[in-house]
């Protein structure tokens, strides 16, 4: 999931939306807005570093083309791990790939 701001990046990946919303519905909770995210929020550069490190792609990324700029809004998702007891599968998305954050 990709958040509002171009510099950085919501990492979720569709399991744990899908975990997140079933366990929503089971709980039955209305009216209410849950952030579901892994609780690491990267900048784009720290992502492709990430990606990089993991050795999963033969082309390494080399560079944006565009300007970078400040760090977009960083979440927390504690609220939502507490009310309802939901933790994602990959508690980053360097554990998703493999490596050490």
């Amino acid at each position: 999931m990709r958040c509002l701001h171009i510099d950085a990046f919501i990492i979720l990946s569709l399991e744990d939306a899908a975990s997140l919303s079933v366990t929503i519905l089971k709980k039955r909770v209305r009216s209410r807005i849950f952030l579901g995210c892994d609780n690491h929020p990267l900048s784009r550069q720290e992502l492709m570093d990430l990606v990089n490190k993991s050795g999963k792609f033969e082309k390494k990324f080399e560079g944006f083309t565009g300007t970078s700029g400040p760090l977009g809004k960083q979440l927390n998702n504690s609220k939502t791990r507490a009310e309802l007891g939901w933790e994602s599968k990959y508690p980053s998305f360097a554990q998703f790939l493999g490596v050490s954050d």
